[in-house]
């Protein structure tokens, strides 16, 4: 491992002992597996869509029908509140290259007291579900790194490749203390593929540094401490 990765395990264990349960979740393709192979639930509708794993990218074809549904959940169990001096991210890597009707590749959180932020995407455009005038186009036929962030599960900024392209707000939701994304949105067909979803509690302070550490020395972080 080296020093410098076991230099980011200490760090790692003294953010972990400070706060109160940081943690940090990954989907990556790269693995070989689909997502409820490594413990998302799939919900599916229409049969849901066509779907393989092509040079460490899931592809995710809806196209079929604008009733498709193929969407994974992560239960979070009451651990998507942020303690004072910790932030939560989620960040997805996606290529949406194919769209018939609504904005259709989703991704969305359900916090522990019932707030919700939800991001529907097209070839060109990312729209907030619930604010109905909140939306940021990108650059089509490419792929594009999204990250949300909020520290208080209320507020939130949304950045595209690393510019920060949206600042919004959660909304009441009828769901709590969820992760959820893909093709999830019905009335919408869409071809997209997917390199990464990523998201966990961190320290407000070490949040990239340290996420970026890790996942440079290789080591994929998956640890969940309080649930």
């Amino acid at each position: 491992m080296g020093r410098g990765l076991s230099l980011m395990l200490v760090l790692l264990a003294a953010a972990t002992a400070a706060r109160a349960s940081p943690y940090w979740i990954e989907y990556e393709p790269t693995g070989g597996l689909f997502p409820e192979e490594e413990g998302w639930t799939r919900f599916t509708r229409y049969g849901g869509a066509e779907r393989s794993l092509e040079d460490g990218w899931l592809v995710l074809d809806g196209t079929a029908s604008v009733g498709i549904q193929d969407y994974y959940v992560m239960p979070m169990d009451g651990a998507l509140a942020p303690e004072p001096g910790e932030l939560f991210i989620l960040q997805w890597r996606l290529s949406v290259e194919q769209l018939t009707g609504y904005n259709d590749p989703s991704v969305a959180v359900n916090s522990d007291e019932g707030w919700a932020v939800g991001l529907k995407m097209s070839e060109t455009e990312v729209v907030s579900s619930f604010e109905p005038e909140v939306s940021a186009t990108f650059e089509p036929g490419i792929p594009h790194t999204f990250e949300l962030r909020s520290y208080d599960m209320r507020s939130y900024t949304l950045s595209i490749d690393g510019v920060v392209a949206i600042s919004g707000s959660f909304w009441l939701s009828l769901y709590q203390s969820d992760v959820r994304w893909g093709d999830g949105v019905f009335g919408g067909a869409s071809l997209s593929r997917w390199d990464y979803v990523r998201f966990g509690v961190v320290p407000e302070c070490s949040s990239l540094t340290l996420v970026v550490g890790l996942w440079a020395g290789g080591l994929a972080v998956r640890f969940k401490t309080g649930r």
